[in-house]
């Protein structure tokens, strides 16, 4: 079996300083989240649904002047989609130079919200982790931090500098989508201290991609023009439409325009077609940074496009336009922008955006 690449970095220690002058590092020296595919490649993507391997290694230093050394517990915590429900699919060993038989793994647990962190100022382990880092390089936030401790307690004495190895084994979820993974290490005697010499965070540089799977693909690692939030919602559900227009300039029709309207069309699952083609107080989109550059509106999609009550629909597609309706960007101007497509001479051609109804 070919052996995956690590990705090597180099990682300022943990600093850790308890009473009677105790010292402890612990480094995150690399991570590997390259899957093989059936023919023994290196590949950035797995199946929606499908068993995945992450694996984070690196080694703890202590430095005391106790003779009973350093007793903790080794945290570990990963970031990734909502989707994939990590907490609940996720086994989560490791193995280390401490133990007797360094080539067994041994099991870590997700931490319960009731344990805080030892220096985390009365909040949970997730809540520390979010409002430090927050979705890292990832540009919407259906991403969730999920924290484990080792079950065991390993007492580390001076001198001491053992290794280890993280094995992450999940599985995707079911909806397309890619996404930068985030990977932390600490220990339980430091409990997130907050210093940046005291824990350590790195985010994956690959985006990792899930196929085959559920809709259109959900891009956490760039910025679109546009932007849906919830990501899953039904016809009855409010969600909120932004245009981000600040995403690129040369590629953007409408950067010189100050008033933006959301039109399009919701089509119902038997095939009927509800169209919003003007643009007035209901359609137009309000400025929410101080540049003009970013517009959103929230809507109630079957009051927004008058589909009855009594009707479903299935999706609705959408575009942003200026006050007169002559300049529009669609998901054909996204394309080109992202990936380079040509554009279809045509305006009439040209892709919406789409979002599909479902539930989460």
């Amino acid at each position: 079996m070919k052996k995956i690449l690590k990705h090597q970095f180099s990682v300022l220690g943990l600093a850790l300083v308890v009473a009677i002058a105790v010292f402890g590092c612990v480094f995150l020296d690399g991570y590997t989240i390259a899957q093989l595919d059936e023919n023994g490649k290196e590949v950035y993507y797995a199946k929606a649904n499908s068993d995945v391997l992450f694996t984070v290694n690196g080694h703890v230093q202590c430095r005391t002047t106790d003779n009973n050394g350093i007793n903790t517990k080794l945290v570990f915590a990963i970031l990734a989609p909502k989707d994939w429900d990590v907490a609940n699919h996720a086994v989560v060993t490791y193995k280390c130079d401490l133990a007797d038989d360094r080539n067994v793994e041994m099991s870590m647990s997700v931490i319960p919200e009731s344990q805080l962190p030892k220096s985390g100022g009365g909040r949970t382990w997730r809540q520390c982790l979010v409002n430090e880092y927050g979705v890292g390089p990832n540009v919407l936030d259906d991403m969730e931090w999920v924290t484990y401790q080792s079950d065991i307690t390993w007492n580390i004495r001076n001198n001491q500098d053992p290794t280890y190895k993280i094995f992450i084994r999940t599985k995707t979820g079911r909806h397309n989508l890619k996404c930068k993974i985030g990977f932390f290490v600490n220990h339980t005697d430091n409990g997130f201290s907050g210093s940046n010499d005291e824990q350590k965070v790195t985010f994956a540089s690959e985006c990792f991609e899930v196929v085959g799977g559920v809709g259109a693909t959900i891009d956490f690692c760039n910025r679109h023009f546009n932007r849906i939030s919830p990501l899953t919602a039904l016809q009855n559900d409010y969600v909120t439409v932004s245009y981000q227009g600040d995403v690129d300039q040369s590629g953007n029709p409408l950067y010189n325009e100050s008033d933006i309207y959301l039109q399009g069309k919701a089509v119902t699952t038997d095939g009927k077609v509800y169209t919003i083609d003007q643009r007035n107080d209901a359609t137009r989109m309000k400025p929410l940074d101080s540049k003009g550059k970013t517009y959103s509106i929230t809507i109630w999609p079957a009051g927004f496009f008058g589909v009855p009550i009594d009707e479903q629909m299935d999706h609705f597609e959408y575009y942003f336009t200026n006050r007169d309706g002559s300049i529009r960007l669609t998901q054909s101007d996204d394309d080109f922008v992202q990936f380079g497509t040509p554009l279809p001479p045509s305006m009439s051609d040209r892709k919406n955006f789409n979002f599909k109804f479902e539930c989460d």
